[in-house]
């Protein structure tokens, strides 16, 4: 009975250093950096993401009145109707991306974004257009200006283009 007392202690404490492990890269992965801000604004920018002003800065914000966002949203899906396309035919899906440091300090960085995209129909269409390698693949390059925010990174300047005088 003795031997099978030590084995529990030892499974017991193993559970509770991977408990305590995983607490301790969960705090370190939350910590968001001037890149992954970059990227999670580039993929809400192609996927056309209303969410999207969530990740521009407060000068971006306020010069709006928040109808930046939805102004570009309008004019894009505008667009493809006009064309005769549903607002997927607007929206891209992310296939590469590629990041590059230009300048950072404490609370401003410039990111270079370079990557590729597809055409996102539908999640399903990406998946089949890439196994099959049928679609057009667009590549996009942007150099994004951030600064921190309440200790978020936030996006500003004019990003793909984004103009306050829509």
């Amino acid at each position: 009975m003795k031997k099978r007392s030590g084995a529990l202690g030892w499974w017991v404490l193993a559970l509770v250093l991977a408990a305590g492990l995983q607490a301790a890269f969960i705090c370190a992965d939350s910590k968001q950096t001037a890149t992954e801000a970059a990227i999670d604004f580039s993929k809400a920018w192609l996927r056309l993401d209303p969410k999207m002003d969530q990740y521009l800065c407060d000068e971006l914000r306020n010069k709006s009145e928040g109808g930046m966002i939805a102004d570009t949203l309008y004019a894009r899906t505008e667009d493809a109707r006009l064309r005769g396309f549903d607002v997927g035919m607007a929206r891209q899906s992310i296939l590469h991306i590629e990041t590059r440091v230009l300048a950072h300090d404490g609370d401003t960085a410039t990111i270079y974004v370079k990557g590729t995209s597809r055409t996102c129909i539908h999640p399903v269409f990406t998946y089949v257009a890439r196994l099959f390698r049928i679609g057009k693949i667009h590549t996009f390059e942007e150099t994004l200006s951030l600064i921190k925010e309440n200790s978020r990174w936030k996006i500003c300047g004019a990003p793909y283009g984004l103009s306050v005088d829509l």
